[in-house]
């Protein structure tokens, strides 16, 4: 049973299906749940490093917040950051003891209808954050996505 969630992502519509899994998987389990988005590593100053983050807590609160609302989730963060987004996150997981990350395979999704099936690896900060994280991680595969499920 998970008491917190961290959802990673990249704000996609591959994401959007990603944090429907999430979101039902916090409400059966009444978890925490917790949205890290990054920014990866910013070259600008540090208060344009703030407004990007600020700006950034604006689209993923527009992105899910409703629906967390909608489903009768009270208990949510949404955590933004520069940096090297693999090691911000699995630093977040692990600093707020964390019992599962969810995310997708990659930043796009790995298969469009008609392309080939063929997957390649795990995009990379999906790649990094196994090997560094702290907790389990859950990575929906494409099959689950609508519209990309084979057969």
């Amino acid at each position: 049973m998970y008491k917190k969630i961290l959802f990673g992502t990249c704000l996609t519509e591959y994401c959007d299906h990603i944090f429907n899994y999430t979101l039902n998987l916090a409400k059966d389990n009444e978890a925490s749940l917790w949205i890290y988005y990054g920014l990866g590593r910013l070259n600008l100053n540090q208060e344009q490093v703030t407004q990007a983050i600020k700006n950034a807590e604006a689209q993923v609160a527009d992105a899910y917040v409703e629906r967390i609302r909608t489903k009768g989730l009270v208990d949510y963060k949404i955590n933004v950051s520069d940096g090297d987004v693999a090691s911000e996150m699995t630093k977040l997981a692990r600093n707020a003891g964390m019992d599962v990350i969810v995310m997708g395979t990659s930043t796009q999704a790995p298969i469009s209808i008609g392309e080939d099936i063929n997957v390649g690896p795990l995009g990379p900060v999906v790649s990094e954050t196994i090997l560094w994280a702290p907790c389990p991680v859950l990575v929906i595969p494409p099959s689950l996505i609508p519209g990309l499920a084979q057969g």
